[in-house]
């Protein structure tokens, strides 16, 4: 089988950056590997490949690598492949492609898939974005602590805002209104696996056209501990502490500026924050199942119910 004209982007600067040789190595011959600089962390590498009619980007990195490529990749005829090697990736994780030098072998051949993307204020996410908890969360992971324990920074990170404070807030969904009270995190997600494993939205697919919506209101360690043990077992959440809908466009308002996030990419506080859908606009290659690793499996389920 020909192999496509493949371009690959890096970060040789990342703590978790690999070997150059290395990553060539696993790569092939068949891949130009392209460097980000700090001048510009992916979009121009991504979008000059688009110009030059690349027909796969290879994002070769973590959260931050992926993000940086789908504003170019988006509605282009050009698919998104990913070599996880930062400190998480949630894209990679939620399409069935394993960790590490596995993931470039066989790159052009496994199944593709075309997915949606969200947007939140204009710039695209693949997988979730929120504001509140999880933002201030991420925001608050050092660099050095990730490097030295991976994703249980967030772990950190994340008891020392279990009791911020509840904050005013409207969402609407599809120009209908769905939730007036006090909020501690609001989640919008195209697939619903996070970092850890957990299923936030263990009916969403990236497929449909829709968005999940989960406002949140708990603000202590007791509701906080509830949440996260009905996550943990994929039971629905408490009715007093979480709503779930569905959506196409979703419209948050908060009484004052709060963080947040998209992709694991922290962003400076807002209080309106407009998120919608963008059916079809990315395809994204999954592991080549010949070699050991089963794609990701659609989940059937009512699509209309909000809770």
């Amino acid at each position: 089988m020909s192999r496509p004209r493949t371009v690959a982007i890096w970060n040789p600067a990342s703590g978790n950056a690999p070997d150059e040789q290395k990553l060539r190595d696993a790569l092939g011959e068949h891949t130009e590997l392209v460097p980000t600089t700090e001048d510009d962390p992916g979009p121009g590498q991504a979008t000059e490949a688009v110009d030059q009619q690349a027909e796969i980007v290879v994002a070769c990195g973590g959260d931050g690598t992926v993000r940086a490529c789908l504003d170019p990749l988006a509605g282009t005829n050009t698919s998104l492949a990913v070599v996880p090697l930062g400190t998480g990736n949630l894209l990679a994780a939620n399409i069935g492609v394993p960790s590490g030098f596995d993931a470039a072998a066989g790159i052009g051949l496994g199944p593709r898939r075309t997915i949606d993307l969200g947007r939140i204020n204009g710039e695209a996410f693949a997988v979730m974005a929120g504001t509140g908890f999880d933002a201030m969360m991420i925001r608050d992971a050092s660099s050095s602590l990730k490097s030295k324990i991976g994703s249980l920074a967030y772990v950190v990170s994340g008891a020392r805002h279990l009791r911020s404070s509840l904050v005013p807030t409207t969402v609407t969904i599809d120009d209908e209104p769905f939730f007036d009270g006090r909020t501690s995190m609001v989640l919008v997600g195209n697939f619903g696996t996070i970092t850890g494993g957990i299923d936030v939205f263990p009916d969403a697919l990236p497929d449909d056209g829709l968005l999940d919506v989960a406002v949140v209101s708990a603000s202590t360690w007791r509701e906080w501990a509830a949440v996260a043990r009905r996550l943990l077992r994929n039971e629905p959440l408490p009715l007093d502490l979480a709503r779930r809908a569905r959506g196409r466009k979703v419209v948050i308002d908060h009484a004052r500026p709060r963080a947040y996030e998209l992709d694991g990419e922290d962003r400076d506080p807002a209080t309106h924050l407009e998120i919608e859908v963008q059916p079809g606009a990315l395809t994204v290659h999954q592991h080549d199942s010949r070699r050991g690793e089963a794609p990701t499996k659609a989940r059937p389920t009512d699509r209309g119910v909000r809770t």
